[in-house]
């Protein structure tokens, strides 16, 4: 039996080396796959854990707070991951103004978020309303 028990414990380390090994692999390549520089010019932003992204450090009761003290250190145009996500948040009058006022046909024809579907439960929303009067107002 002492033979035995012997090979059990190398299997048993070894199999726990392996896994630990796998493990990293799969988490230098996905975190690599999240990198900001390999998209080119994609706003600056935290960097994500994968899978959880940005999640962990967001504060989920009052995230307008996380996200005030992210513009202040990456400025009024930043990205953050919710999951696999990217969102790029836009912060500030001036900022959100020009990309809601001056590029409106860019950012107007964005489909809506699956989430707000979900909580207006098909009932639509104010901002769908509007939406609609501004392509009707375009003919």
């Amino acid at each position: 039996m002492g033979i035995l028990d012997v090979f059990l414990q190398c299997f048993s380390s070894s199999f726990l080396l392996g896994t630990v090994i796998v493990l990293l692999l799969i988490y230098l390549i996905s975190s690599s796959s999240f990198s900001t520089q390999k998209h080119g010019k994609e706003p600056p932003g935290p960097r994500p854990l994968p899978l959880l992204g940005n999640l962990l450090q967001l504060d989920l009761k009052k995230p307008y707070n996380t996200l005030l003290e992210l513009s202040k250190k990456y400025g009024s145009v930043f990205t953050v991951y919710l999951g696999t996500k990217k969102v790029v948040v836009l912060s500030g009058y001036k900022t959100v103004k020009e990309a809601l006022v001056d590029y409106d046909d860019v950012f107007g024809d964005r489909n809506p978020l699956e989430i707000m579907r979900e909580l207006s439960q098909g009932h639509g929303m104010k901002s769908d309303y509007y939406a609609t009067i501004n392509v009707f107002f375009r003919i």
